[in-house]
């Protein structure tokens, strides 16, 4: 692996944060669901993203303590996220969801509930007190490196320092994301579940109407 600095995310760090949410969210595609299920601009998206991570909740998806990052040369190259499910008592989908409540505009809500009976079928519950492997993304200059796998093994290291008991990580990933799914096979992750929709709209607001989930049971540790 290249000579990098890894540690945990700062504020600092929420523009690359942002790009990792986005890029990860596109899932190799040309579809970023914030925007076609929230009638939102990519700079919008941009904009309520960095203001959800100023908030800094913990235990979610868009919590920057769930993030650590590899420096290159002082650069920021790549970020994945992590966290334990529900370690408060309290999901990150209700973490989540009233960030977004919170932030964006009611009538971004407003579409996004209209919207549920389409994308419902790709969802899958998170199961508490497991490890969630979030987002994550290699800027271009540093592609080639493992430097994402490499990160999601130190973050997934460190939360078992606080919950040794904790026995199984999972990631959930569209099926046109190849190589996540790789990515996810190197580092010991099987595939445990497929959710797929039948509703002709779905590919108009997510990347793909497939999502598998996988499942690690923490050899790694």
């Amino acid at each position: 692996m290249i000579d990098s600095v890894i540690r945990e995310a700062n504020l600092g760090d929420v523009p690359f944060l942002v790009d990792t949410i986005i890029e990860a969210e596109k899932s190799g595609t040309d579809k970023l669901s914030y925007c076609t299920i929230f009638g939102l601009s990519v700079e919008e998206v941009k904009r309520y993203l960095t203001e959800m991570f100023n908030e800094e909740i913990d235990g979610c998806e868009l919590s920057v303590s769930s993030f650590m990052v590899a420096e290159v040369n002082g650069q920021v190259a790549a970020a994945a996220s992590a966290w334990i499910e529900g370690i408060d008592g309290i999901s990150s989908s209700v973490l989540k969801g009233n960030l977004l409540s919170y932030t964006l505009p009611k009538k971004c809500i407003e579409q996004a509930t209209s919207l549920n009976p389409i994308i419902r079928d790709l969802h899958i519950e998170y199961i508490p007190n497991t490890i969630q492997v979030g987002s994550a993304y290699v800027s271009d200059n540093f592609r080639g490196n493992f430097l994402c796998g490499f990160l999601i093994r130190k973050k997934i290291e460190n939360l078992l320092k606080s919950r040794p008991d904790i026995s199984e990580a999972f990631a959930q990933i569209f099926e046109c994301n190849l190589s996540s799914i790789r990515l996810c096979e190197k580092l010991g992750f099987r595939k445990v579940m497929i959710k797929e929709s039948l509703n002709d709209n779905v590919l108009n607001y997510l990347p793909f109407n497939r999502k598998i989930l996988v499942k690690n049971e923490l050899i790694i540790k």
